[in-house]
């Protein structure tokens, strides 16, 4: 059993009428291609579908795409407010909505004849790898994931608390690691806990391409012009954010919006996307699903603390073998910025931490 919840618009007027999700796809692909002949393409609908699907909205709505004959076709004002706020509303939301769609398998499952009661629930931050994880999980017809989205210090010291089984965390890999390291291993103990690999994946700049001539360098960030989204407190990447400007002699008071914080790597590069921002500091595979800039500075190694009381659990081992899985590396194999060879291998605290 596997449930998708998604978020559909509908417009009113004297009755409520669905907007087709197709209609944003083209927005986005006319915003990125400058045709309409080639958003068709890429959307795998026909000129006539598109012309007509716009037309109708056009005419309920107000102009959204601008064509000129001979210099392609561009958004309105109209168009780019409609298509920002749903990539925004998406990046802020999907997450909770994977929460809810786990939650809702979760209960069902439990009221089925003869229902097992595999289950774990995880901390971990948003990511593509743990994403890819959950849904495969979910495909299993006895075993439910509760996943709920938190950054790498929430996740230990709930899993330090017993709020959740399993809690996943990022560590930059080399000096930068040092400071996350004492207080990681505040909570964490090679005697009472087991690591379980999961990524190793490149972290840096995001950013639009029309700023590329003006972000070079990470010095990029001093310049008040650019505006910059961060990560939330006590999020494994805020905290290796910090460490990173600390060590380039950079101060948060030098960058043009520090304050301004999203909870997932998704909701920094979709308002980036959508022009909200200049730049952000996330995980390279997302820069590319938004079609952003990317600048590599850091790889780190991301794990699973598993207690060493539950590690031999079923649950735990099919988790193991998930992540070794030709569907689990498929689903990553395209993406710029992972490295998947040592997913699902019991790795030692040796291995992961800079002591």
């Amino acid at each position: 059993m596997e449930i998708k919840l998604q978020i559909n618009w509908s417009y009113n007027d004297d009755k409520a009428q669905a907007i087709e999700p197709v209609l944003f796809d083209l927005l986005r692909l006319i915003q990125l291609k400058g045709s309409l002949k080639q958003a068709t393409q890429h959307a795998n609908v026909s000129y006539r579908y598109a012309w007509g699907l716009l037309n109708k909205w056009q005419d309920r709505i107000g102009k959204l795409v601008i064509l000129e004959p001979g210099r392609g076709a561009h958004l309105s004002n109209i168009g780019e407010a409609i298509l920002n706020a749903n990539i925004k509303m998406n990046a802020k939301l999907s997450p909770e909505l994977d929460n809810f769609s786990t939650e809702i398998k979760r209960d069902l499952v439990a009221i089925q004849p003869n229902a097992s009661n595999a289950s774990m629930k995880i901390f971990a931050s948003h990511g593509l790898a743990v994403s890819a994880l959950r849904q495969l999980i979910n495909q299993q017809p006895h075993f439910t994931l509760d996943l709920h989205f938190h950054g790498s210090l929430e996740s230990l010291h709930a899993l330090d608390n017993k709020q959740c089984d399993i809690a996943g965390f990022h560590i930059p890999i080399g000096p930068l690691a040092k400071s996350q390291t004492k207080q990681y291993l505040q909570l964490l103990n090679e005697d009472d806990y087991e690591l379980i690999y999961v990524v190793k994946r490149n972290q840096g700049l995001m950013f639009s391409k029309k700023r590329s001539k003006d972000i070079t360098s990470i010095q990029a960030l001093t310049n008040k012009k650019l505006t910059f989204i961060n990560r939330q407190t006590n999020s494994g990447t805020r905290l290796l954010f910090d460490q990173l400007i600390k060590s380039e002699d950079i101060k948060p008071e030098d960058i043009n919006s520090y304050d301004h914080e999203e909870f997932t790597h998704l909701a920094v590069a979709a308002l980036i996307a959508s022009g909200a921002a200049d730049m952000g500091f996330g995980i390279e595979p997302m820069a590319k699903k938004f079609e952003l800039d990317f600048m590599p500075l850091v790889w780190e190694h991301y794990c699973l603390a598993v207690p060493k009381n539950i590690a031999q659990n079923t649950a735990v081992e099919q988790i193991k073998a998930i992540l070794q899985g030709n569907a689990f590396k498929q689903q990553l194999a395209d993406s710029d910025g992972y490295k998947i060879e040592q997913s699902g291998q019991t790795v030692s605290f040796n291995n992961i931490f800079t002591y």
